[in-house]
């Protein structure tokens, strides 16, 4: 039994390093490395700062059905840069070199298979202690006893790890109303529209004081504002 688990969102990973260093990177002939050298530090960053630990990196894989329920799901993103898609297919190689695991579930995007795994580990016999890597802000709902979330922000390695503790310090709100909080303001990342005029502080506020997106709806009229 791991004494800890780490899982990391391979394809928010992949999409940080891309972005986060200069496109220069290449090799001697040219070849775009940007990507995967930015990868490849993360790793190295986590295997400095935590020691080996028991790794999977699970990545998008096929349709999600998300379209079905919402056709402007992440209507807002273009197509995959060319030069991270030369640099795809060497990731998951990457991964298997440093001795991890790459996981993907056909029809499913990765944090959908972290959130499974979570629960998986958080209700074994006994509980398996669980760090998760993203950059996506909706992984917080995770949180929890034994689950901490290692956000990547600017940069590549300038992370932060957030417990439940750390998480109502950032957002006024607990894990468990993430998607509440979301529900209000909205996720510009993947297109999700929230209601007009609220943003993270109202949201945390409306949510402080009611404690939940059904019961924010049931007082309307209690509400200020014609939002």
């Amino acid at each position: 039994m791991p004494d800890e688990l780490f899982l990391i969102d391979g394809n928010s990973l992949a999409y940080r390093a891309f972005f986060a260093l200069p496109e220069s990177i290449a090799t001697s002939t040219g070849v775009p490395t940007n990507a995967i050298f930015g990868f490849a530090s993360m790793l190295v960053k986590i295997l400095t700062d935590y020691g080996p630990k028991s790794t999977v990196v699970v990545w998008d894989k096929g349709d999600t059905g998300r379209r079905e329920v919402y056709a402007d799901y992440k209507a807002q993103r273009t197509s995959r840069p060319d030069l991270l898609k030369e640099q795809w297919p060497h990731l998951e190689p990457l991964v298997d070199a440093f001795g991890y695991r790459n996981l993907a579930v056909e029809g499913y995007e990765a944090d959908d298979v972290i959130a499974s795994i979570v629960e998986r580990a958080r209700t074994a016999e006994p509980p398996v202690p669980v760090m998760v890597v993203t950059g996506d802000r909706d992984a917080y709902q995770l949180v929890g006893d034994g689950v901490r979330i290692m956000t990547t922000s600017r940069g590549i390695t300038d992370t932060r790890v957030y417990d439940r503790e750390g998480v109502i310090e950032r957002y006024g709100i607990p894990p468990e109303l993430v998607p509440d909080f979301i529900g209000l303001k909205g996720d510009t990342s993947d297109n999700i529209p929230g209601v007009p005029g609220i943003g993270d502080k109202t949201a945390a506020e409306l949510l402080q004081r009611f404690g939940s997106l059904e019961e924010v709806l049931g007082h309307i009229d209690d509400i200020s504002g014609a939002k």
